[in-house]
């Protein structure tokens, strides 16, 4: 008898730390942990879904957490530390050529170059240049692709026919246009407009040549995908809603972009915010030129992109809910 009841209280104990597991484990499932990578206003739909209650309404339980690059943004999603983020493609398609398969695109909000290349007024035209001295970011940056991919256009090879400097980050341009350290440098929003409030030109206007590419795209790991794809089908609708939101509410949205990068001033706010506007997709929809583009400024550095192909990087089957459900149709007030 007494094994008996040993054998029942044993039994019991098991079965109630069996059950006390399935509702953690079931707690984390419903749960997502999202970044961003910087206080910028292409991160806009993340915030605004956050602040306005996106999340909630339907039905998504979201920690937002700020990871300040691209790489430790990817790395947080291989440890599993993170569920999904929104980052420059760079970073993930590289990480993904290098071996980290488990790493997937979900979504893509923006989805051609934004920017522009300033400097001095004597510069005339594009052509000229050739031959003078043009600072970006860093080598590797999305600045320096739009570089890259604007001037082949014009059949401008920045790393042979300008000096290329390296200014370690695009706040430090327009210090480097006034000591006369270079003579342009590639600009993101709000950077081109603080140098023409200075006296110099826009000599390229990035922005207008509509570049396709991966500017800002959403991750995710393709185990998270699989483990909790309810989930993240919730916040990517959460996602969309936000994109509509910052598409057609700006005043709104500039109080929370306002909130996020500190910025005061609202010409800056309502320069940048319209910038971005012009590239922001509302169907989240990855567009395989973008990508493509990436592949092929990498494939002069990793010979693992010449075989590589777009739909290796992203999947479809959550910007294609969106689509196929009618949930956009209906978010947008389309017949």
């Amino acid at each position: 008898m007494k094994a008996l009841r040993k054998l029942f209280t044993v039994l019991v104990i098991a079965f109630t730390v069996c059950i006390a597991a399935s509702k953690e484990s079931q707690s984390q499932s419903q749960s997502l942990t999202a970044f961003y990578t910087a206080h910028v206003v292409s991160m806009a739909p993340m915030w605004i879904a956050k602040e306005n209650g996106f999340f909630k309404k339907h039905g998504a339980d979201v920690r937002l957490v700020y990871i300040g690059s691209g790489p430790l943004g990817t790395t947080s999603i291989l440890a599993g530390e993170v569920d999904i983020g929104i980052i420059g493609g760079f970073a993930p398609i590289r990480a993904a050529l290098s071996g980290a398969k488990n790493l997937v695109i979900i979504g893509q909000s923006k989805t051609y170059m934004v920017g522009a290349i300033v400097g001095k007024k004597e510069i005339a035209s594009v052509q000229d240049l050739r031959g003078k001295r043009l600072g970006i970011d860093r080598i590797g940056s999305n600045p320096d692709m739009y570089t890259q991919a604007a001037l082949a256009r014009y059949q401008i090879d920045p790393l042979r026919d300008l000096s290329y400097i390296q200014l370690g980050s695009t706040s430090q341009g327009i210090p480097a246009l006034k000591s006369g350290a270079i003579d342009a440098f590639t600009a993101s929003s709000p950077y081109d407009l603080f140098a023409q409030r200075m006296g110099y030109k826009v000599i390229l206007d990035i922005t207008e040549l509509k570049i396709p590419f991966a500017a800002t795209v959403l991750i995710s790991a393709r185990s998270a995908v699989a483990r909790k794809q309810a989930e993240i089908g919730k916040f990517m609708r959460a996602y969309a809603e936000g994109v509509h939101y910052y598409l057609t509410n700006p005043e709104g949205a500039s109080k929370i972009v306002q909130k996020y990068t500190k910025v005061e001033d609202k010409e800056v706010i309502s320069h940048s915010m319209a910038e971005e506007a012009k590239a922001m997709d509302k169907s989240l929809q990855v567009d395989p030129k973008g990508i493509e583009l990436i592949l092929g400024l990498m494939r002069k550095t990793m010979p693992q992109a010449a075989s590589a192909k777009p739909e290796d990087f992203y999947d479809p089957r959550f910007f294609t809910d969106l689509k196929d459900s009618g949930f956009l149709k209906k978010l947008w007030g389309e017949k």
